[in-house]
């Protein structure tokens, strides 16, 4: 599996570990459990407002840099909190989500031995919400492997989709 996709869903599971527990009432369910999508939601069109609550790591960016002490690779990571409530006090439940994804993930720093978390970190929402629809981000940035010249040789045995 490539880095990125590794990553994200590395993210997905550490994000699920951290909801696992929290229910609300949404979209007329009274004991409902949040939804983590791998780099985005099956159906952009929102149709229906069934996705709520919800959060998706998805991907923005690899970045390369000469490495110094360490560092070298880096891959940025968004985060998109989203719930549905009628309920003006339905902010209260983003925050919440958030604050359990930031915390699962400033405890946890490395994710399968491989990504390091650097930090800053960013989680925030906006002001005007798009009621009865409430939205916060987080941006996460992760240590990652560099490939260099020396791989050169193991090219094919690299690119195998499977390899761990």
């Amino acid at each position: 599996m490539m880095i990125p996709e590794r990553l994200v869903n590395c993210l997905k599971n550490e994000i699920t570990i951290a909801v696992k527990d929290y229910r609300m009432k949404a979209e007329g369910q009274e004991d409902k459990p949040v939804t983590v999508y791998a780099q985005h939601i099956p159906n952009e069109e929102f149709e229906d407002d069934s996705y709520y609550p919800l959060v998706i790591p998805s991907l923005q960016k690899v970045e390369d840099a000469e490495p110094v002490e360490g560092t070298g690779s880096t891959a940025t990571v968004g985060i998109t909190f989203g719930v549905y409530g009628e309920d003006k006090l339905a902010w209260m439940d983003l925050l919440s989500i958030m604050e359990r994804v930031r915390q699962r993930l400033l405890i946890f720093r490395v994710l399968d031995r491989r990504f390091r978390l650097i930090l800053p970190v960013k989680f925030e929402t906006i002001e005007n919400q798009p009621y009865p629809f409430w939205f916060g981000y987080g941006t996460v940035t992760y240590q990652i492997g560099q490939p260099n010249e020396r791989m050169a040789d193991n090219w094919d045995r690299i690119m195998e989709e499977d390899n761990r």
